[in-house]
């Protein structure tokens, strides 16, 4: 089976397309007039996919949200598509990809890493990753608060909050509500997990950029 992963700018929607036998994962971005590219897109092999992940996952763990959306819209976000035959590797890089976005990226960025992280939780649902990166998505945005304590709050309580990132995000969540000690009890966890202490704090997000972002190519690391 030959599975696709196609992109075009604006939206990501993922959809299943039966064609020529096959089945085939479609993650289309949208535009004002929306337009499919070439379906031929050019493979991203195996190993360069795992290089790609592995040098993501380091950005986001040291804090570069920018640099991980950087080289994954680099790869990801090409008019002409990419095709990637492995499952597992194909979900890692799309959450990835969800993650760099809505931390770095503009309100559409949150909102499509919102979309994308439902999906995954519906294929997954038992996940604590995804229920927390879904958590942290939401939160920010004020309207996503109710739903982000739901999906946190139970983790907390049978300690299945797997990250600093986690962490912080139930301290804030913790403290618009005004649960002031549970609030520094969050803090505390994430202090003991956190590679960087700035990390930990329970002080409200910043808005999101309203530029779009801007990539410099000599920004990104050699991990060709």
């Amino acid at each position: 089976m030959r599975e696709l992963l196609i992109w075009v700018r604006g939206r990501v929607h993922p959809a299943l397309s039966q064609a020529a036998g096959s089945i085939a994962l479609i993650a289309v971005w949208t535009t004002s007039s929306p337009a499919l590219a070439c379906l031929n897109g050019v493979e991203l092999h195996r190993k360069q996919a795992v290089q790609l992940a592995n040098a993501a996952e380091k950005a986001l763990a040291d804090g570069d949200a920018k640099q991980a959306l950087s080289m994954l819209a680099d790869k990801l976000g090409s008019p002409e598509g990419y095709e990637l035959s492995h499952q597992g590797l194909r979900a890692r890089l799309e959450q990835l990809f969800a993650v760099a976005r809505f931390r770095a990226g503009g309100q559409a960025d949150i909102d499509d890493a919102i979309t994308v992280l439902r999906q995954q939780l519906k294929d997954s649902p038992k996940s604590p990753w995804l229920k927390v990166r879904l958590a942290e998505a939401l939160s920010h945005n004020a309207k996503g608060t109710k739903e982000a304590v739901k999906l946190i709050e139970p983790l907390a309580k049978e300690d299945l909050i797997v990250d600093a990132e986690g962490f912080a995000t139930l301290a804030r969540l913790r403290r618009q509500a005004g649960n002031a000690e549970g609030a520094t009890a969050a803090l505390e966890r994430c202090k003991a997990m956190a590679k960087q202490p700035s990390l930990c704090s329970d002080a409200p997000l910043p808005p999101p950029p309203t530029a779009p972002r801007t990539k410099d190519p000599s920004d990104l690391p050699d991990w060709r």
